[in-house]
Order: C-alpha cells, then structure tokens, then sequence
C-alpha cells in the first residue's frame, strides 16, 4: 500500500465544535511552530523574588543550616550554595536531610511557595517540608529544572523548630542549588523593564500596595510611595440586586454576564528616559522614581507623588503643584517624551499632556507645549502605547492615534476604529508600527494605519472560557524573539490568569496552552522576557525545563477515506523533522460519537510498526520533561478495509 502522508497545518483551530478542527490540531500547551514543524516553548529559570524570602536562597550560609545522612553522603557547599546528594538505600526510605532551624513566625491558615531548584539530580526522590508539614515526595529528574509546590500552614507559629528543609529519600544522586520559602500574598498584575543612562537594566513591578524595583543581578528593592497609596487586590463582581441596570434581565433569573464589576487595582508604569513612572487606577496620582538619586540609597528611596515635588513656578513666582493632573486612570510616555496622563482629574475622556521633557509643566502657556484634550468618544479612556511615529489610544469603544505635530497645536488626535474597544487595561502590546489588543468579543491589530478585527482560530475557545469578571487581572506581552504576542487571561473558575492565547503574527496562526503568569516585560532591556509567577520574576525563553507543567500537541479528527471506510494502520514514519525525545498516542473510533481507544504511547522511530484500525483518529504528541524535540509531517501505510 502507497504511504499516506498527514500533513497537519501549524497552529491550533478550536473554534466551534471538535468536527469543525477536522485535520487541524486542537488542542496544546507551550508548544509554538518554526518552518510548520512543532516544537516546546522556551523553558524558564528563576530570576528574582518581589516578596521578601521566608528563608535563605542557597545554601551558602554555614549557620542555620543542618546536614544529617544515615547512607551515602549528603555536602552543604558553602563557596557555591549547593547540596550535593549521594544517597544509597532503599528506594522510598528517607536517608539524609538538610533543615533549618530560623523560623521565629509563620501565619497559620496561610499558603507558604516552597520552591527546590535542581541541577542534575537522578534517581529517588526528595521530600519539602515546611514548619513541619510534609509535602509530595518529589521524583528526582536528570533534567535541570525547578519544582514548586504550595503548603498551607495551619498550625501557626512555631519557634525554633528545625522542621522546615528536604527530605532525601533512597536512590537520590545529584546537587540542589536552591531551597526557598515565601509567601505570595500580592499579586504582581503591572511590570515593564528598561535601562538607565548607563544601559543597567531594571525591572519593575507593581501589585495593588507595592512597587518593586529588580537589578541586573536579581536583586529586589521595595520603592513603594510612603505614605502607601489605597487600593484593590482583586476584581469583584456584584450579580445580586442592584448589580446591574435596572430592568435588566429577567425576574428570579440569574445574571451572568449582567453584572457590576470593581477592577482590580492595576498600576500604569513606565520609563522616563531612566526615571520609572507609576500611575495606580484608585490613588489617581503620578509617582517618580528617580534613578540617580535612588542608586545612591536603593533601600531608603521610595518613589514619590510628582505633584508634592512641583517644580513649577507660576506667574507669581510660587511653586503650583496643583497643575499636575490627579484623579488619573492611567498614563503613557510617548516617543516624543511627552507624559499623556489618561482620564485626567477623573474625567473618562481626557488626554492630559506635561511640556516636553518637563515632568512638572502641566498648565498650557504660550511658552509650552503642556496641553490637554477631550475626545469625542462614547467610551471611557483604557490605556496607550507609543507606536511607531504616534502614540495609540484605546478606550472601551474605539480607538485613537495622537500625531506630535509642534506648536500650537502640539498634537492631532483621530479616531481609526469603531467597535474596536479595550477590555482590559492590560491586555495591549505594541510590536514597532503595529498593536494588538483583546475587546470584548474579538482580537484586533492596528496596522500603521487603521484598527482591524484580527481573525483568530481560537475565539470561540478563548472568549466562552474567559471569566469575565477578573479580566482586570488579564495582560498582554509582545514575545519579539519569536514573532509572537500572547494574552494570559483566567479561564472560568479561576481567579488569576491560568491560561494563554498567543499569535504567531509573522506565520499567522494561533497558540494557547496552560501557564500561571500575573504580568511581565518583552527581551530588550534583558536577554531573555521576564515574566511572573506567584511573586517570583523567571527568565523565559532560557532552555526547555517547564517545571511540572505538561508540554503537548493534539490533533482534532482525521478521517480515513473520508470516514467512509476502515483502514488499517500498520506503520508510521515520521519525517527527518521529527526529532528528540516524545511520545506519539493514536486515537481511534469506528464512529463519531464512538468510545475513543487510546494506541501507544510509541517512540518515534524510522519506521515505527503499529497496529490500529478505524474511520477516524486522533494524533498526541507529549514531550519529554525539559526535553527539546521537533515534529514535522508522518506518513502512514493503511490498509483500506469495507465500510463495516
């Protein structure tokens, strides 16, 4: 029989029912597509914590730590804050532990992040424990990696108590680099990352009641204004009486999209040539961070309120601090260093702009170029970004570019799209002359000249799954290394952004997949994009470890003869794209609404004798733990049987 080729075009489909991916793929998670053939998304490594450690990060203090081992040998090094781990025995039997002793309170009925950084570990496993609860036996891997888990403590306080390290159970072989504790108790839901006048890189981030300032060595500042500016940890909505218009639906019937809803608190940030700039939603004040004057004192330099620090002398000669804008829903710096200050002095449709180059020149003068305008919109002003040669205005209705065209007038304003509205403050990215953005019902992209809906072959999966009453808590990044932007958002049922969208806009198709991240910044300033995970800052994009998280590909329907007929499959051969270390599962059924049967899992090999039989299967791939792999096409020897 003539080999059958299943040639599977990149990118998911999963837009209406399973049928209607027939021979597309599905479903995935962290898998992206180079030249039509598929491959794992970057891994990620720990970069920084934005919340104070609970612990040491490393092992390189020789106090506190306790080393004990009744079989083999288990070494605190002390020059590179490693344990290095030889332990024999029995498999499951614990033979050596490393403990600390430094805990003076931990919060009962609190989740505490455990997180265990392997370099090379092999065989049995090692177990986390934490003021003396005992988490999951974790199964040692060859791959480098981190595991986190998180252990709720419910027992309070306890002193003194050398029950908090890891267990090391029979077989393990290897070095651990790391061992830390923390509690994430604040979500980090703003972030951007630039460099200053001496090209240091920075990377700050911002949740409801904190700013936090990371340097080139991964080490974090608190820079949080004092007095702490009020705000909302997370969305919430209002679905029972008085939620919503009255009138609106019907008598005794639950709302559920008919709702009121209390956006988080989501901070603007931005650079100021080297200064960081922070605008929170509910405080409504501009922050400044200067960066010459903080490098002198990083631990004791907060930011501060630009209006409290007015330079601005008014015609009586008496500083006016009262000119800088208050009330601000947001802000942007455009390319021409002006500050566009959104929703100024609480007003939903005006822009508010300083005088170039002069953070503290608010007021209009014949001397300036300070100004401010109110646009003809339904909508209320949501965020911006400087695209090339404009800056781009989202609302909740439409879109605006303002064009920097000089004296008098200082900008132009036009409006280039209806119906095109932001549904998240968050959730827009520039990539040079062009954006995109989620609305309510679709994706759009401004070309450099107009806003367009950009055609996606997820939508109906993305936006029946999305919870509409935290998208204050989505965000968008661009990922420029590989031509893509992606959109976290929570999928019903979860609070924070659990899932990801993400468009391949050089390839034109579409991702999505499963990974927990609250906000984070492209590769620019650093190498790699900085992204973040309960509190934690990770390098993405740094080699192929996943944590725990599942990496895999899967088809939607494939018919034989066109489902009219039972074919026989015998053997598989992948083709010189298909490399590294995966495994291949068929899924079978003789009719559409048939019980499925599961074939394999198989090692791609060249070629790969199978036996199956069916009118219409299915194709998995699952990677390998932080193993790089690549699919290309298969091609396949079928037997043609009857219609029965």
């Amino acid at each position: 029989m003539p080999l059958v080729k299943l040639d599977i075009p990149a990118g998911i489909y999963n837009h209406g029912n399973e049928l209607d991916s027939k021979g597309r793929w599905l479903d995935s998670s962290l898998v992206r597509w180079t030249n039509n053939a598929a491959q794992p998304v970057g891994g990620w490594t720990h970069f920084a914590d934005l919340e104070n450690l609970v612990t040491n990060g490393d092992f390189k203090s020789s106090t506190g730590w306790t080393v004990s081992t009744t079989n083999g040998t288990l070494t605190q090094s002390t020059s590179d804050g490693t344990i290095t781990a030889n332990i024999g025995g029995t498999a499951g039997t614990q033979y050596g532990q490393v403990s600390r002793n430094e805990y003076s309170a931990l919060e009962a009925s609190t989740d505490y992040f455990v997180e265990i950084t392997f370099n090379s570990l092999t065989g049995g496993t090692v177990t986390p424990r934490l003021n003396g609860v005992v988490g999951t036996a974790i199964a040692a891997s060859a791959v480098d990696g981190v595991t986190r888990i998180t252990q709720t403590i419910n027992t309070g306080t306890l002193v003194n108590s050398a029950n908090t390290g890891i267990n090391f159970l029979g077989g393990a072989v290897g070095v651990i680099s790391h061992f830390r504790v923390y509690k994430a108790d604040r979500k980090y839901r703003a972030a951007v990352a630039w460099v200053n006048n001496s090209n240091n890189p920075y990377f700050a981030a911002a949740a409801y009641n904190k700013i936090a300032v990371v340097n080139g060595n991964g080490v974090s500042y608190d820079v949080t204004p004092s007095p702490t500016p009020s705000g909302t940890a997370n969305a919430s909505q209002n679905t029972a009486y008085g939620g919503s218009t009255y009138g609106s639906g019907n008598y005794g019937v639950e709302r559920e999209e008919d709702f009121s809803v209390a956006e988080a608190t989501v901070w603007s940030l931005s650079n100021w040539g080297e200064d960081l700039l922070a605008v929170s939603n509910s405080d409504g004040h501009i922050y400044e961070l200067d960066m010459s004057a903080w490098a002198l004192a990083p631990t004791t330099t907060p930011m501060t309120k630009v209006s409290a620090n007015s330079l601005v002398v008014d015609s009586g000669g008496s500083a006016n601090p009262s000119e800088v804008p208050t009330s601000n829903y947001g802000l942007v710096v455009t390319g021409e260093r002006f500050v566009f200050a959104l929703r100024a002095g609480a007003n939903p449709r005006k822009v508010q702009w300083c005088d170039r180059e002069n953070l503290y020149e608010w007021e209009p003068r014949v001397t300036n170029e300070a100004g401010d305008i109110e646009l003809q919109t339904s909508g209320s002003l949501m965020a911006g970004v400087p695209v090339r040669g404009r800056t781009l205005l989202l609302t909740t209705t439409d879109c605006w570019t303002a064009t920097y065209q000089g004296p008098p007038t200082v900008f132009g304003f036009q409006k280039i799209g209806d119906s095109c509205g932001l549904l998240g403050k968050n959730l827009l990215a520039s990539v040079g002359p062009s954006a995109f953005w989620m609305g309510k019902n679709n994706f759009f992209a401004y070309d450099g000249t107009q806003a367009r809906v950009l055609p996606c072959d997820v939508h109906d999966k993305v936006f029946t799954e999305l919870n509409r009453s935290k998208v204050s808590h989505g965000w968008c990044v661009a990922n420029q290394k590989f031509n893509e932007v992606w959109w976290f958002y929570p999928a019903n049922g979860s609070d924070e952004c659990n899932r990801y969208v993400a468009y391949d806009y050089r390839e034109n198709h579409w991702l999505i997949g499963d990974l927990t991240r609250t906000n984070g910044a492209d590769s620019g300033a650093f190498q790699d994009p900085w992204w973040i995970g309960n509190s934690a800052v990770y390098r993405h994009e740094t080699g192929y470890g996943h944590d725990s998280d599942p990496v895999f590909l899967e088809s939607g329907p494939i018919d034989f003869a066109d489902g009219d007929k039972v074919a026989k499959v015998t053997e598989v051969i992948p083709e010189e794209d298909t490399q590294g270390d995966v495994s291949l599962k068929f899924k079978t059924k003789f009719y559409p609404n048939d019980t499925e049967t599961t074939h394999g899992p198989f090692n791609p090999a060249n070629p790969m004798s199978v036996r199956f039989t069916g009118r219409q299967m299915k194709l998995r791939i699952d990677g390998d733990a932080g193993k790089n792999w690549r699919f290309g096409d298969l091609r396949m020897r079928a037997t043609e049987g009857g219609r029965r």
